[in-house]
C-alpha cells in the first residue's frame, strides 16, 4: 500500500554533497501511478495550483542547501502550456517534493509507475528520483531517510550513466 507521491531531483540525492561542476536544470514532469487495468491511483500536469498539491521538503533548509523549484515548460516544448512540469531552479542543490494519494494495493495486478526528466543541461553528477512508498506524518522532512517501496531514476556521475530501479520489501531492498 504506497500513500506519498516523492520526488528528488537532481543534485546527489540522498545525503552525498553535491559535486556537480557544470549546471544542471531538470525539468520533472511526473506521470501517472496506475494499474494495468487503467485505474489512475495519482496523476500531476503541473497546472494552476500545483503548489497547493504538493509539499516542499524543508530536509536541506537548515544546511542552506535546498533548491526551489518553479513550473516551466523549459527551452524545448511543443506547447508551452501542455507541457509545463516541475523544473530545478537552481544549480547544485538539493530538492525534494511530495505529494499524497488514497492507499491502493495492486494485488494481482500490474502496476505501471510513470514520470519523465528532460535534462537540459549537462551533469557532471546527479540525479532525479521517484519514491513511491508510505504515508508520512511530516511530508516536509522527505529526504534521504524517507522510507519507499519503489525508488527509481537516472542518475550520472562522470561517465557513469545508469538508471536505478530499487524496490524495498520489509526494509531490504
Amino acid at each position: 500500500v504506497a500513500q506519498e507521491f516523492l520526488a528528488t531531483a537532481p543534485s546527489r540525492a540522498f545525503g552525498v554533497p553535491p559535486r556537480a561542476t557544470a549546471m544542471l536544470r531538470s525539468l520533472v514532469g511526473l506521470g501517472c501511478l496506475s494499474s494495468a487495468s487503467g485505474k489512475v491511483y495519482f496523476s500531476e500536469t503541473f497546472g494552476d495550483g500545483w503548489e497547493g498539491r504538493w509539499t516542499l521538503s524543508k530536509w536541506k533548509d537548515s544546511e542552506g542547501t535546498a533548491g526551489k523549484w518553479e513550473a516551466s515548460a523549459g527551452k524545448w516544448f511543443r506547447d508551452d502550456a501542455e507541457d509545463v512540469g516541475i523544473q530545478t531552479a537552481q544549480d547544485s542543490r538539493f530538492f525534494g517534493i511530495s505529494a499524497g494519494f488514497d492507499a491502493f494495493s495492486n494485488k494481482g495486478e500490474e502496476l505501471i509507475v510513470q514520470y519523465q526528466a528532460k535534462y537540459e543541461k549537462d551533469v557532471e553528477c546527479g540525479g532525479g528520483y521517484v519514491k513511491v512508498g508510505p504515508k508520512m506524518s511530516d511530508a516536509t522532512t522527505f529526504g534521504d531517510p524517507t522510507p519507499y517501496n519503489i525508488m527509481f531514476g537516472p542518475d550520472k556521475c562522470g561517465y557513469t550513466k545508469r538508471t536505478h530501479l530499487i524496490f524495498s520489501y520489509k526494509g531490504k531492498n
